[in-house]
């Protein structure tokens, strides 16, 4: 069971273009940006229920989406994303992973909703573990260093589970203009 999870995560990973297109990430360099101008907000508890808030509805909906783009096109247009023989130039997202574009474009909202899984349950453990508790005062300052930092990470992958909306976006509209050229060739 595990062995399976584990290589259909791979697979994923690798479709997406691994840690090296994560890190070139527009939209986590966006969310990082974002991060600095909310300070105010991750930097206080209670920051998580803004993401406990949005992001079971935004899930669904994600979900929703992604099942009507695997519905989207005829077999003739899934057949050519499958078999990689429409080439984009300049198609800067594209990786080197040997994956089909149908599974590239689906590793898109893969990591869409494992990153916005991931924020949630960030936010729900930040949560369950703020609560006080007489620390010896000589280890205080460092308490309070890695409260923030773990606060700033977990609004961090909220903030990119929301810029990566954008990129599920994108990549849909990346998807009708190829299935627009795939019909105007086929009249």
């Amino acid at each position: 069971m595990y062995k399976g999870m584990s290589r259909i995560f791979s697979k994923y990973w690798c479709a997406y273009g691994g840690f090296s297109a994560l890190i070139k990430s527009p939209y986590l360099h966006l969310a990082l940006i974002l991060l600095v101008f909310t300070y105010k907000i991750w930097s206080n508890a209670n920051w998580w229920d803004i993401s406990i808030s949005v992001l079971p509805n935004l899930l669904g909906f994600t979900l929703g989406g992604f099942a009507v783009f695997l519905a989207f096109g005829d077999d003739k247009f899934r057949e050519m994303l499958i078999d990689n023989s429409d080439d984009d130039d300049d198609d800067e997202d594209s990786n080197s992973s040997g994956s089909s574009l149908y599974v590239e474009l689906c590793s898109t909202f893969v990591h869409f909703i494992v990153i916005q899984i991931f924020a949630f349950f960030f936010a729900l453990i930040s949560k369950s573990l703020n609560f006080t508790y007489s620390w010896d005062a000589s280890i205080i300052p460092i308490i309070n260093f890695m409260t923030l930092f773990f606060w700033g990470l977990g609004f961090l992958i909220f903030l990119y589970s929301m810029t990566s909306i954008l990129a599920a976006t994108m990549h849909l509209f990346r998807t009708a203009t190829w299935y627009e050229m795939h019909q105007r060739s086929n009249s």
